[in-house]
């Protein structure tokens, strides 16, 4: 019975597997939209099991290591380190994502489309039902002072109940303080539950995403049948573009994380190769956080105190791939109404586009398209009339979007963390094997 379990897992880990799994959702959902909707549920059921077991591996990671970081004194570990190489990596994606939009030009492509039927997709992209609560086209009010407000929870228990994880990992930092000041033995007391804890979500959280790839299937058939294959095609040339550029970023995180740990390509890939999978099957920041750790702990060598502040952390705040996103629609919205690109225009998006992506921390999915505004309203640039064919294409993207958000956040944790040495290496070795 537990080889016939064991040569289940191995085959549903396996990446043509999930590959297979990407192309069969889609095809079911653009070609059987009934289907995909009937299906959409069951996925929505597996993401809402492996959320279950998330809060209490955020808190305890969270709260462990901001107590480990404040008691332990480390050479490698600077606070004011981490906020200027995060800083850097945040405008360095933004620029990059500029200029590789500004080379590729995605509203040529569209412009130049003579069966693309604005009014169309708009009336489509009208039908979608994503369970928003606030309309997408608001601007984001209150600026910095509201997000700051924001941030801080009234009501810890209104916060787990609301899944507000910015909120929850600004308590679970408060916690990890205090838990420091307490006298040694009880602190080692609350440090021991909350590793325990860890471990112990870690394992089931593992156990549940073995059956990934069937939740893939449900998930990619739900969005394609909200789209519909003709939308799909239309804006093909756009979606390819804006891939083009997330691929760039994924193979340059990569190179960071082979440049840290001393490893290979393939090496990094496959150690992070569940990390990979959830982020862009569930299209979720927050579910990949106890693969990550796991990687970073068993396959890939990392400062572990690093390691879980900063990647619970950075699921939340560090949205890489929004960032990216939102430079590179910036460019591409410039160029649908042909404005003049000047080297100031340039740095001005790359500066709002840091922030839009920031300000997103906690949003998911069409939502983190509202804060949008903050990058264009000051263009004076429109978003009314391009809106609705973000929307229409949004379910393809987003995959690729979280995933750069993860994989980027997993590449700063790696350049912050001290350089892996060859003893080290020959460890990450044998943990890849086994």
């Amino acid at each position: 019975m537990k080889r016939t379990y064991a040569s289940i897992v191995n085959f549903l880990q396996n990446p043509f597997v999930i590959i297979f799994s990407v192309v069969l959702g889609l095809v079911i959902g653009f070609y059987s939209p009934s289907m995909g909707r009937a299906l959409e549920p069951y996925g929505n059921a597996f993401m809402a099991l492996l959320e279950m077991s998330l809060l209490p591996i955020i808190i305890s990671a969270v709260a462990l290591s901001v107590s480990n970081l404040l008691c332990v004194k480390n050479d490698d570990v600077h606070s004011s380190k981490m906020v200027l190489i995060l800083f850097s990596i945040t405008v360095s994606v933004s620029a990059v994502s500029c200029f590789i939009a500004y080379v590729l030009d995605p509203a040529a492509g569209l412009l130049g489309s003579g069966n693309l039927k604005i009014k169309e997709i708009t009336t489509s992209a009208a039908f979608l039902d994503r369970g928003l609560n606030v309309s997408i086209v608001e601007s984001v009010e209150g600026g910095l002072s509201h997000f700051l407000v924001s941030s801080v929870p009234k009501n810890i228990f209104h916060a787990l109940a609301q899944g507000n994880m910015l909120q929850i990992i600004i308590f679970s930092i408060i916690f990890g303080v205090a838990i420091s000041y307490l006298i040694k033995s009880e602190r080692l007391k609350v440090q021991a539950f909350c590793n325990t804890t860890l471990t112990i979500f870690q394992k089931i959280i593992m156990s549940i995403t073995v059956w990934l790839p069937l939740a893939i299937v449900c998930l990619m058939a739900g969005g394609a049948s909200a789209i519909g294959i003709d939308i799909m095609l239309q804006m093909g040339g756009f979606i390819l573009k804006i891939y083009a550029v997330f691929t760039i970023i994924f193979i340059a995180s990569t190179w960071v994380i082979k440049t840290r740990v001393n490893c290979s390509f393939i090496e990094v890939l496959r150690a992070l190769k569940d990390p990979i999978i959830i982020a862009f099957g569930t299209r979720s920041a927050i579910l990949p956080i106890p693969s990550i750790l796991d990687a970073f702990e068993n396959k890939i060598p990392i400062n572990q105190s690093i390691a879980k502040l900063l990647v619970p952390l950075g699921a939340v705040l560090g949205r890489f791939g929004n960032i990216s996103y939102f430079a590179f629609l910036s460019i591409f919205i410039a160029g649908v109404y042909q404005t003049e690109m000047t080297l100031s225009y340039f740095a001005v998006i790359i500066v709002l586009s840091t922030l839009a992506g920031l300000s997103t921390a906690g949003a998911t999915g069409i939502l983190t398209l509202s804060a949008l505004s903050i990058v264009l309203n000051p263009l004076q640039l429109p978003i009314g009339a391009i809106l609705p064919l973000l929307i229409a294409v949004d379910a393809i993207i987003d995959p690729m979007r979280t995933l750069i958000s993860v994989y980027t956040n997993c590449a700063a944790v790696a350049f912050i963390s001290p350089k892996q040495r060859s003893k080290e290496k020959a460890q990450l070795k044998t943990a890849l094997v086994t």
